[in-house]
């Protein structure tokens, strides 16, 4: 779950891999949901939900075959299964249609995410192909929206100039 986050980086090199760790969590966390769901699927296909099920999986192909079936689906739109009590929602019904409800809600926000953040990356990426200062620090600020907000900042890392005196005094040898 995103919320809108600040970050400081020393290099536009650590904010790139850092983005890199974010989207690999989000395509692996993808990948779960998509199982889960696959799973909760298979494991009812008898049960006798099998009608919500279809409904879901319309919803899910994004097509209706029967006409008659259009209207039903527009009527239950209308009406919602969740209840709002207090800070939380609940689902009216027990059963398998409001589990994947929230296993879909999650999926598609993580896949929303993830490509906002790919997008983020890649004009990171641009703008180091273009010539951006290596050395530079940067503060970047993520929110739920494109575009993400990067300011830059002076170097965290000042470049001393090295210098050393010694006196060197070894006695000879007799």
């Amino acid at each position: 779950m995103m919320t809108e986050k600040i970050q400081s980086f020393k290099t536009p090199e650590d904010l790139q891999k850092s983005l890199e760790v974010y989207i690999n969590e989000l395509k692996i966390e993808s990948e779960k949901l998509s199982k889960q769901i696959g799973e909760k699927m298979r494991s009812n296909d008898s049960s006798p939900n099998a009608a919500d099920l279809e409904e879901l999986r319309q919803k899910i192909d994004g097509s209706n075959t029967d006409p008659k079936k259009k209207n039903t689906t527009k009527k239950k739109d209308k009406k919602t299964n969740w209840y709002n009590f207090d800070a939380i929602s609940i689902y009216d019904g027990i059963g398998l249609k409001g589990e994947l409800e929230l296993y879909f809600k999650a999926m598609e926000k993580t896949k929303s995410e993830l490509e906002m953040i790919t997008k983020v990356k890649q004009s990171i990426d641009n703008l180091v192909g273009k010539g951006l200062k290596r050395d530079m620090g940067c503060v970047l600020h993520l929110n739920e929206e494109l575009p993400a907000e990067i300011a830059f900042t002076t170097p965290s890392v000042y470049k001393k100039k090295f210098s050393l005196k010694l006196i060197f005094d070894v006695p000879s040898e007799e």
